[in-house]
């Protein structure tokens, strides 16, 4: 939890427990192929694959494809890392003020100064005003009674950022006064600056700064293929904008070790393309679909097993119930950025969609390696708690300029994150270890805002 895995480990590990540890508790509840008559991960993937390329995802997954790696908005942002950064100073502060109060108020807070009258007696302290803002979705019926007919699940969300928000006054002070220091350094000293850059730049999620042109079209492609098949193997879900994400980071972090199993034939008996223990050549590797079928598998587990596929499911009821499930535990952890939120009328549902339906891979310039850290941590937990630490925590680092700024500043600096240094696994993952957040507050928050349904 306070380091994280190894690297070297990670992939592996990724694999042992999704495929190995979970993979034979996977749910079978739901008929995964369309005519329901075997499990997804008995079904032969390239049937798959072309059934999803025959079907009514295909534009929207070739539209999503053609973006990835290196492409998507996260990577368009000019932030970067602080040294100066208050979000350091925040950690130290934030270590005894974190506040570990439960839903009924479990816990101890921060003591509240009484104030003396004239008779010599302390006077009651004045009670806090707690937010009473709505949550940011109004249903004129109950969702719970309504079909669950098959509809179109592209998030409300868009995939692009908007475009003005990479322009905005953020990115125009930091490049002026990056400009200035830059042009004061000594040549060497450039030199020194530019490789951190590039290495920063190599470290983001999802970033295809390190990728020639022949090896983004591979990963592209091998991207298309499971994206098809997953939308064939879960009819019901089909496919929604998020799920391109995922998969891209998992195609990523996976790749060089399942090449490095099948080479070495031990690679999980659940995947069909290779035949456990016997070794294969590079060039069998290259020429067969080990690859596609174990993050396709791997992502299906995610899908079943985590529950992941209620992030996709239609009219995205479930996504927007974390949502609001999120402003709450916001009143709660931070009640002085709530009412903030509350009298600009932010919705919280306007950016936390995307954290949510991404695990967190949409925020811009985030570093793979708090993703990865978080996800080690999910994987474990088999809980979505974690990444409600995490938003609380992203929200808590950003206080001090969340509180200084409107509704456009604040919307500006949520799609663009101008000090990235939050986003480090040291800060954010420490940071959010720190709040409490267990299964059961958010089970009763949970019933709280859907009226116990």
């Amino acid at each position: 939890r306070i380091g994280g895995l190894s690297m070297h480990l990670r992939p592996a590990f990724w694999i042992w427990v999704t495929l190995e540890k979970f993979g034979n508790k996977t749910e079978t509840s739901e008929k995964s192929s369309p005519e329901g008559s075997e499990e997804a991960d008995k079904l032969d993937i390239h049937k798959l694959e072309n059934i999803g390329q025959e079907g009514q995802w295909h534009g929207v997954i070739s539209r999503d494809v053609s973006r990835a790696f290196g492409n998507m908005p996260p990577h368009k942002t000019g932030a970067h890392a602080r040294d100066d950064s208050i979000v350091r100073a925040l950690v130290t502060w934030g270590q005894n003020r974190l506040m570990k109060r439960g839903v009924k108020g479990g816990g101890e807070a921060d003591p509240i100064p009484t104030v003396q009258s004239n008779g010599g007696e302390p006077s009651r302290p004045r009670p806090v005003r707690q937010t009473t803002a709505p949550p940011p979705w109004e249903t004129g019926d109950d969702d719970s009674n309504s079909d669950v007919s098959l509809t179109p699940t592209v998030s409300d969300w868009s995939a692009i950022s908007p475009v003005g928000s990479f322009n905005s006054h953020f990115s125009t002070v930091d490049d002026k006064r990056l400009a200035k220091q830059h042009s004061e350094l000594s040549r060497n000293e450039k030199k020194k600056v530019h490789r951190s850059q590039r290495k920063f730049a190599k470290e983001l999620a999802l970033s295809g700064n390190a990728l020639n042109n022949d090896m983004k079209i591979d990963l592209q492609n091998k991207l298309g293929f499971i994206l098809h098949a997953l939308a064939a193997a879960h009819d019901n879900v089909g496919y929604c904008q998020g799920m391109d994400y995922v998969v891209a980071h998992l195609l990523r972090v996976l790749q060089e070790t399942v090449v490095w199993q099948a080479r070495r034939g031990t690679l999980s008996s659940t995947i069909t393309s290779a035949k456990k223990g016997e070794r294969m050549s590079r060039t069998a590797v290259e020429d067969s679909c080990v690859v596609e079928e174990t993050v396709f598998r791997v992502m299906n587990s995610l899908l079943t097993t985590y529950n992941l596929r209620h992030m996709y499911w239609p009219e995205l009821r479930c996504l927007k119930t974390v949502c609001r499930v999120f402003e709450k535990l916001i009143q709660l952890k931070l009640p002085v950025l709530a009412d903030h939120f509350d009298h600009h009328e932010l919705n919280i549902g306007m950016f936390a969609l995307g954290w949510f339906q991404t695990l967190f891979l949409y925020l811009p310039s985030m570093p793979a390696k708090t993703v990865c850290h978080m996800w080690d941590i999910w994987l474990v937990e088999r809980s979505f708690k974690i990444f409600f630490r995490v938003g609380t925590a992203i929200l808590f680092l950003s206080q001090p300029i969340l509180l200084n700024h409107e509704l456009e500043g604040m919307m500006t600096y949520l799609n663009t994150f101008p000090d990235a240094t939050l986003l480090r696994p040291d800060i954010l993952i420490a940071c959010a270890l720190q709040i409490k957040v267990t299964n059961k507050m958010l089970l009763q928050l949970e019933k709280e805002v859907t009226g116990g349904i």
